[in-house]
């Protein structure tokens, strides 16, 4: 674990010192600009060229592969089929883009890592108070080797984060141009669609009634599920049927740290929502359909559903940070801060150096080797 440690040091030294300066400009009426952050910016250089330079980690290396099979731009457009909705045409158009221009594999990973990194930490900069609280859950929940895996769905979710402020101010026909795009990119980018309903304060009326959608779900998963893919099918985005009835069920522990911020948010609404924004009713709604997925993912479909809970999972990242400290007083809220970061600290080592092998899968290119060629 000691590279992804490492990692964590230096980004959370660096988020510190970043939301130190803000605050600091705050304090004195001036404006806050990420660009001019040395801070921020060291901190987007470095989780990009961790990102970016990586050659193997989870599904990198089918990415690479998969990039060699893409023809160039002239085939790809040639073919109808290519440019079907349903089967990531945009990400494909990229691939192919860059095959043409002769550019290698490592070009694609290197690209959109730097791209993923630029619109997540810009996004945590833009909406968290904490900056460096929620640095720390980005790491530790696994959201960040979500970025270093997956590389069509964190695309979409990076679109998603430029598509927020549109949401936030109700600009519709901006928001869902963003949808859109960002479903080109990975279909099942098409769930954000759903957030304008959730733009009300959460645990009122619609959120029960969200939950109880989701109960119904659990308890006929078989054929409401079944009855999701031929619909799926029909629209022409096949779904294998074993991605959902695998028999895998999402892990409890990890079931147990998505459940922590929704059940904050339910039993302390009181203080939590008193006097919140929109955007915090949005954050909050998502980190409780994180949470939904990740239920229904205990049934089957683990991958697929755990992937799912991943979408929604940056209103984790953000709201928690805050409803600890909108709910405690300052004596509490230390106490549960270093409780949270004893727990937090725990499943990051599960997840890393327990459960999963993130030393001996993450590798990157070497760059002193390159230089000294």
């Amino acid at each position: 674990m000691i590279k992804i440690s490492l990692l964590l040091a230096a980004s959370l030294l660096l988020a510190y010192h970043s939301q130190q300066r803000s605050e600091e400009l705050s304090k004195h009426g001036v404006r806050y600009r990420c660009r001019l952050d040395p801070a921020f910016v060291g901190l987007v250089l470095l989780l990009s060229l961790a990102s970016g330079l990586r050659v193997h980690y989870n599904d990198t290396s089918n990415y690479i592969a998969g990039y060699a099979r893409i023809p160039e731009l002239g085939e790809f457009l040639s073919d109808p089929q290519n440019l079907h909705l349903l089967k990531n045409p945009l990400f494909n158009l990229f691939q192919s883009l860059l095959r043409t221009l002769r550019l290698p594999a490592q070009m694609l990973i290197f690209i959109s890592g730097v791209f993923t990194q630029v619109c997540f930490l810009s996004f945590f900069k833009r909406y968290c108070r904490h900056f460096t609280a929620s640095i720390f859950i980005f790491f530790t929940l696994g959201t960040f080797c979500v970025t270093i895996s997956a590389i069509k769905q964190v695309l979409a979710m990076s679109v998603m984060t430029l598509a927020f402020p549109y949401l936030e101010k109700r600009r519709w026909g901006r928001f869902y141009l963003y949808v859109f795009i960002a479903m080109l990119l990975h279909t099942y980018a098409l769930a954000y669609a759903v957030l304008p309903l959730f733009i009300q304060r959460p645990w009122k009326l619609f959120t029960y009634l969200f939950a109880f959608f989701v109960m119904v779900i659990m308890l006929n998963f078989e054929e409401a599920i079944a009855g999701f893919l031929d619909q799926a099918g029909e629209a022409g985005k096949e779904i294998a049927e074993y991605e959902v009835f695998d028999n895998n069920s999402v892990n409890l522990l990890r079931l147990g740290v998505y459940a922590v911020t929704p059940l904050i948010s339910l039993l302390f609404r009181r203080w939590i929502f008193h006097d919140s924004s929109e955007a915090d009713h949005i954050l909050a709604h998502m980190s409780i359909i994180s949470f939904a997925f990740m239920v229904l993912g205990t049934n089957s479909g683990a991958n697929m559903f755990g992937r799912m809970g991943n979408y929604f999972e940056l209103g984790t990242i953000i709201m928690l940070p805050e409803m600890l400290e909108r709910t405690f007083n300052k004596r509490s809220y230390r106490f549960i801060s270093r409780v949270a970061i004893v727990c937090f600290l725990g499943f990051f080592v599960y997840a890393n150096g327990i459960h999963g092998r993130f030393d001996s899968e993450f590798h990157m290119v070497d760059i002193i080797g390159l230089l000294l060629k």
